[in-house]
């Protein structure tokens, strides 16, 4: 019976890592822009726009995706944050870049931990017809993860916006 439970729960954690390599496959890589003096505000300026697997920080007035926050596999964004190193804003930029990243993965890990672990309650439940008292705690357990997952998402969201308004400073007159 519990080599049953493993395979399920292998079945279900190799299903999570193909739909992060999914979502990974199809985010944009960061990229730099040299921000010069004819630069303006409208076609350079960064702003954030929700997408299905995250936030996509995009440029000017037709949004062209620069990068993207994702909730499945938060990769560096940094660099498309901060563009031009000698920029005003640029060391604050990709600070506040580097911590949305880094807030965004430790939401991910405990997203995904919780996930895993109500999934895996459930289906034991289900199929010995009651929630025995492990049962309960790797459920209560995964609720608390995914519970916790959230102040941190948001976290990385205010942090990711700061960013981006630290990059759009270079444009004011």
């Amino acid at each position: 019976m519990a080599g049953r439970w493993f395979r399920v729960a292998l079945a279900i954690s190799l299903s999570l890592v193909l739909v992060r390599r999914a979502g990974a496959q199809g985010s944009e890589t960061p990229r730099t822009l040299g921000v010069g003096t004819g630069c303006s505000y409208r076609d350079c300026a960064l702003s954030i726009a929700p997408a299905w697997n995250g936030l996509r920080v995009v440029r000017g007035s037709d949004e062209r995706p620069v990068a993207n926050l994702n909730f499945f596999l938060p990769r560096d964004i940094g660099l498309a944050l901060r563009g031009e190193s000698m920029a005003v804003g640029a060391d604050s930029a990709l600070a506040h870049a580097e911590r949305a990243v880094a807030l965004r993965r430790a939401a991910a890990v405990l997203t995904d931990a919780g996930a895993i672990a109500v999934v895996v309650a459930l289906a034991r439940a289900a199929s010995e017809g009651r929630a025995s008292r492990a049962d309960r705690v790797v459920g209560g357990v995964g609720l608390v993860a995914l519970l916790a997952s959230v102040p941190l998402q948001f976290a990385a969201d205010g942090a990711l916006s700061r960013a981006v308004w630290w990059h759009n400073v270079r444009y004011a007159r």
